[in-house]
């Protein structure tokens, strides 16, 4: 994630210095770095899952009883599993025709589209390791009665 965002923020400072001291520009610059935003989108949200700081309603759910937020962490698993496998069926598509065709990065002559947009299925594949992994933990802390991690709370903050 902290790859993409260097990466993106170093591609748009090149390309204003580029334009405004010297009068040129790179034709692949704009397309590279809306493709690493891209990146920067999916590898953020899986490990926005991982540390639960997604939107949860953690204010209400912390008022539950025990079982109560249980069940609704056990939603939070089903949903997310659920809405990945169909972003991961149709990213997927979308990869396998941009190979297909052989679509390059406009500006380029040998950077391949797909190579991007790969990480929509592989950052919603991450999502679901990282839902199961949330998921295990909450059955085990269930189990032995601990509290649950429910994220952070707005209101602490």
């Amino acid at each position: 994630m902290n790859i993409a965002y260097v990466a993106m923020v170093a591609i748009v400072f090149e390309q204003v210095v580029l334009r405004f001291v010297f009068k040129t520009q790179i034709a692949w610059s704009t397309s590279v770095a809306i493709y690493m935003f891209i990146w920067l989108t999916w590898l953020g949200a899986s490990y926005n899952v991982k540390t639960r700081s997604h939107l949860a309603f953690s204010e209400i759910r912390t008022r539950l009883p025990y079982s109560g937020q249980f069940a609704c962490l056990i939603l939070d698993a089903v949903l997310w599993v659920s809405f990945a496998v169909v972003v991961i069926y149709y990213t997927s598509e979308q990869v396998v025709i941009l190979h297909e065709n052989f679509a390059i990065v406009p500006g380029t002559s040998d950077l391949m589209q797909w190579w991007f947009y790969l990480i929509s299925p592989i950052g919603w594949s991450l999502i679901i390791f990282r839902a199961l992994q949330n998921l295990w933990k909450d059955v085990r802390a269930y189990r032995r009665g601990e509290p649950f991690n429910l994220g952070s709370l707005s209101l602490d903050q």
